[in-house]
């Protein structure tokens, strides 16, 4: 079979590119297809800043007949490399029909346009970077409906990129936890001495002042993920896109800020999963997807918990254990039973253990591809 790959060029290109997981996911009752409204917004290089300080372009693939089978794109964002001091081009935004030929053709078009921009490394699946949604592939694990800013794919994404020879980079940890509300007692007993220590306070968000509490939450993240791997920090610009929908969709009490001595230390943030009402829209929010989301949003009664930091002097605290229990105790409140944190780097063994201990279990797991490209 021979396919043809070609460069999204204007408007027909950009729906084609879009639209096509509705042919790659048409028979799956786990997709939740994401706003296209949004995704149009993504790649606009007018209204995204990370347009300014990347660079990015988009292909799709076609069978004989013309049919559009497959899209991948591709991103070299400055910031990333400048931080981790490296020379890598992210790959993402893929999709494909299950084929070989078909994958190896989308994957070397990536891989020869991140080679032309002086690179050394392709890395991926992304959307595009650790800041964005959608980071990795699901390698294992249950294939259920994804939480809210997760990643979904088909299982045979694992041998596409395997028989491309990409090679692990990382491995993301999904972790589940459903409860009524009681903790074991060995946890609940740490969590007592640490909520008693002198100096230490959890509040909430205050939304009378959101602005410059959001200010104080990129700050916390910046500064507490600054080590992590693949982090690129956010400046104004990044974070206020990444948030702008935030203070009319997240409730207060799911947001957290610690504070040792009056200084603010740590952070977590906590999302009721919006993807249980999102999914019967189908991507589209008109004529009659708002309704839809209204009514599904009552019924949420899951949560997932995407950022939690704490500054590296106060990490030997146990502020991120009493961040994790005022979580659980905020969402028990509002009705929710059960969600998942996510992602957590496979290396970053005290948060795993933490979560170990709530009585939660690793139950998906997601893996960031690489290869050199010369």
């Amino acid at each position: 079979m021979s396919f043809t790959i070609s460069a999204v060029e204007g408007k027909q290109d950009l729906d084609s590119f879009n639209q096509l997981p509705y042919r790659i996911y048409r028979d799956d009752p786990n997709q939740v297809y994401p706003l296209l409204d949004e995704l149009k917004h993504f790649f606009d290089r007018d209204k995204n800043p990370f347009f300014n300080h990347a660079v990015a372009q988009q292909w799709i693939a076609r069978d004989a007949s013309g049919t559009v089978v497959g899209r991948i794109a591709a991103a070299v964002d400055k910031y990333s490399n400048d931080h981790q001091k490296e020379e890598v081009g992210f790959f993402g935004f893929y999709e494909a029909e299950d084929n070989l030929e078909l994958a190896s053709l989308l994957l070397e078009t990536a891989r020869s346009w991140i080679a032309d921009q002086g690179m050394q490394t392709m890395r991926g699946p992304g959307c595009f970077t650790s800041n964005h949604d959608w980071f990795g592939c699901q390698v294992d694990g249950l294939f259920n409906r994804p939480v809210v800013g997760m990643p979904y794919n088909p299982k045979y994404y694992q041998q596409h990129f395997d028989n491309f020879g990409l090679l692990k980079a990382k491995d993301l940890f999904a972790w589940y936890m459903e409860s009524d509300g009681e903790i074991p007692q060995k946890i609940q007993r740490m969590i007592d001495r640490v909520i008693e220590r002198p100096g230490l306070k959890l509040r909430n968000i205050d939304m009378s002042r959101f602005e410059e509490e959001a200010g104080l939450l990129r700050k916390l993240y910046n500064e507490s993920w600054s080590q992590n791997w693949g982090f690129i920090p956010m400046d104004d610009d990044d974070f206020a896109y990444s948030a702008k929908d935030m203070k009319s969709m997240v409730d207060p009490a799911f947001i957290l800020i610690a504070e040792m001595e009056g200084k603010p230390v740590g952070f977590s943030v906590t999302f009721p999963d919006f993807n249980i009402a999102t999914q019967p829209m189908k991507g589209r929010m008109y004529p009659f997807g708002w309704l839809k989301f209204l009514m599904a949003k009552r019924k949420i009664k899951y949560a997932r918990m995407p950022l939690m930091g704490v500054l590296p002097d106060y990490r030997k605290l146990g502020v991120d254990m009493a961040l994790v229990y005022r979580t659980l105790q905020a969402v028990f409140s509002k009705g929710i039973t059960a969600g998942e944190c996510s992602w957590i780097l496979e290396d970053n063994k005290p948060m795993n253990r933490i979560l170990e201990g709530y009585g939660a279990n690793m139950y998906k797991t997601y893996r960031i591809y690489e290869k050199p490209v010369v």
